[in-house]
């Protein structure tokens, strides 16, 4: 499952930006840009999720894009999507 939204205000709900993957995953990797293109977030952990902090600086609201990509025990899949960012 993959969101496309979340809201990092620090109520407990929706705060962190996080793959929900079932079962075994061979390879892992989520990049997140902002609409100029830079890298704000990259993890090769399943259970890492993003706070929508960039070198430790709140991110404004609006639009990021994630590249993802995994590989299970049957194949590699690569995708991209829109991600919002609500304050």
């Amino acid at each position: 499952y993959i969101p496309n939204a979340f809201s990092p205000n620090g109520d407990g709900i929706n705060d962190c930006f996080k793959i929900k993957q079932q079962g075994r995953l061979k390879y892992f990797e989520l990049t997140i840009f902002n609409r100029m293109g830079n890298r704000v977030f990259f993890t090769n952990d399943v259970n890492d999720c993003w706070d929508g902090t960039y070198n430790g600086q709140l991110q404004n609201s609006g639009n990021f894009v994630y590249y993802l990509k995994i590989t299970n025990e049957c194949r590699e899949n690569v995708t991209s999507g829109n991600l919002l960012l609500i304050r």
